[in-house]
């Protein structure tokens, strides 16, 4: 189970030819079939037959074959139903055995779900009212996208037992009991192995606990024209085809001139690791030229550390920025094409001040992270007047403090505080953490883009300072602010995931982390 939803963003087969992967609310998923019906032409009882069919084929690419296998097909009344019906008819006549319980009264079965529901019927197979033995696969086909609350008694029942019952579950669309907008489940929910999916993912399989409920993802077409069908959603999946497309290219006759440079600005005394895994991932990312500025104490460390890069000493106050350091920033950023601002600078009124001034003079692309979050926390109008694009790379704590409310109201819902963020602050926002969020705040629509790269291991110190650098980097080359902050964490999640296939799924380190940037690039490259 675990491997499964590590393996979340790998989905087993993406049967659709398209590289911005749409995600789509409830709303949305009517109006998709409402249209797939009356202007592609497509019967809504075809739709289901290739959604049963879609999930027969899921399973046996994942479990083998279906031949002799026994399943449990657990199926609702509604079309969520009608999909698991269309799947135990195909199933029975490939030779397995199936056992069908419906939750609800069958005579409430109508429309196409009718249809299907008499089509198993004649093949034999008629709702059991119990499933007294042990199956070698389940499937939850009781309840679909529209579901608000807790399922009732008799679903939630059902959804326990199948939840009990040795043996994998497969989910039809999404898992029973998660709302398919928020991911919440209200009350029993479906814990599945894998959920096949329909046209487009549904915003809700990217979201706490949804996310983890639905195990291993594969989104099916399910025969949706998508050129004719394609919708805007406000709302996209981050996937390696897409990405690739935004990777810089690095000519034959390249030079560092041409891959820009880029100004890490931070540390303090006892805190040169954080600007220094910086520059090392904006390195590895593929930036010409790294300069880091910090305080003098700082400094002579990282300058230490850092063969590649070039450092600038600042005055200091107590080890940390002075106010005196801000026209030091501002001269060497008039070489600079990007500027990466706040890690390790410390929340001391000094350093805090001249991180504000910088944000208020400086004219150049700023990715703002750690206490430069915090400060800015403090003097939400320092960015009013900035008319370069600004990155801000918050983890859930830091977004609180941003919105002025606590972490517990960001993590229950991520969707809305990354948005309200980014309109705050006119800026792209990165809200970091499990399936990393970007909105960017300078659109009317705010779009966001769901990250579904990386793994549980990154959560170690300096994960934060490494993804600001590999930011840092590809703004400096002239990447565009919302485009940058989308290729950054896709990357540092599959740098995550290759350190994680080769060290192990715990106890790699941010410094792995980076090492694992140019593989990362090139599996992003060759995928």
């Amino acid at each position: 189970m675990e491997a499964a939803r590590l393996a979340f963003h790998a989905a087993i087969r993406y049967d659709c030819h398209v590289r911005i992967v749409r995600i789509v609310t409830a709303e949305q998923i009517r109006e998709l079939d409402r249209r797939a019906i009356h202007e592609a032409g497509i019967p809504g009882a075809v739709l289901m037959e290739n959604a049963g069919r879609a999930v027969v084929d899921a399973v046996a690419e994942r479990f083998g074959p279906i031949f002799g296998g026994a399943f449990r097909v657990a199926c609702g009344t509604g079309n969520n139903g009608g999909d698991g019906f269309v799947a135990a008819r195909l199933l029975k006549l490939a030779g397995a055995d199936v056992v069908v319980q419906v939750a609800g009264d069958p005579t409430r079965i109508h429309g196409d779900a009718r249809i299907h529901f008499d089509l198993m019927r004649n093949v034999g197979i008629e709702p059991a009212p119990e499933s007294p033995r042990d199956w070698r696969i389940k499937i939850d086909a009781l309840l679909g996208t529209g579901i608000e609350g807790a399922p009732r008694a008799e679903i939630a029942a059902l959804v326990e037992s199948l939840n009990a019952a040795p043996g994998p579950t497969i989910a039809v669309d999404i898992p029973s009991g998660v709302n398919s907008d928020t991911g919440r489940a209200e009350g029993a929910a479906i814990q599945a192995d894998m959920t096949v999916t329909f046209g487009y993912p549904k915003l809700g399989l990217f979201l706490a606990p949804g996310a983890d409920l639905a195990g291993e993802l594969m989104v099916s077409a399910i025969g949706f024209p998508w050129d004719t069908l394609a919708v805007e959603t406000g709302y996209r999946w981050l996937r390696a085809s897409e990405m690739a497309r935004l990777l810089p290219p690095r000519p034959r006759e390249a030079h560092k001139g041409m891959f820009g440079h880029l100004l890490v600005v931070g540390g303090s005394e006892g805190m040169s690791g954080a600007p220094t895994m910086a520059a090392r991932a904006a390195l590895r990312t593929g930036v010409g030229l790294v300069t880091v500025a910090a305080p003098r104490s700082a400094q002579r460390i990282i300058a230490s550390k850092l063969d590649e890069a070039m450092t600038i000493a600042l005055p200091e106050t107590d080890g940390a920025l002075a106010n005196g350091a801000v026209d030091g920033v501002l001269e060497a950023a008039e070489q600079m094409d990007a500027v990466c601002l706040g890690p390790g600078v410390t929340r001391k009124p000094e350093a805090a001040a001249a991180v504000l001034e910088l944000l208020r003079r400086l004219d150049k692309p700023i990715v703002l992270d750690a206490d430069g979050l915090n400060a800015l926390s403090d003097r939400p109008d320092s960015l009013a007047n900035r008319t370069a694009p600004t990155i801000l790379t918050p983890h859930p704590g830091e977004c609180a403090r941003l919105l002025g409310t606590d972490t517990a109201s960001v993590q229950s819902d991520r969707i809305g505080s990354v948005r309200d963020a980014a309109k705050r602050y006119g800026s792209v926002v990165v809200l970091k953490g499990a399936r990393t969020l970007v909105c960017d705040g300078r659109a009317p629509e705010l779009p966001i883009a769901v990250n579904t790269t990386g793994n549980p291991g990154m959560a170690t110190g300096g994960s934060g300072d490494t993804l600001t650098g590999m930011i840092g980097a590809l703004l400096a080359r002239n990447m565009d602010a919302f485009d940058a902050a989308c290729l950054g964490v896709f990357l540092h999640g599959t740098a995550g995931d290759i350190a994680a296939e080769e060290i192990g799924p715990e106890g790699f380190t941010a410094g792995d982390i980076g090492e694992a940037i140019p593989a990362a690039i090139n599996r992003v490259r060759t995928l």
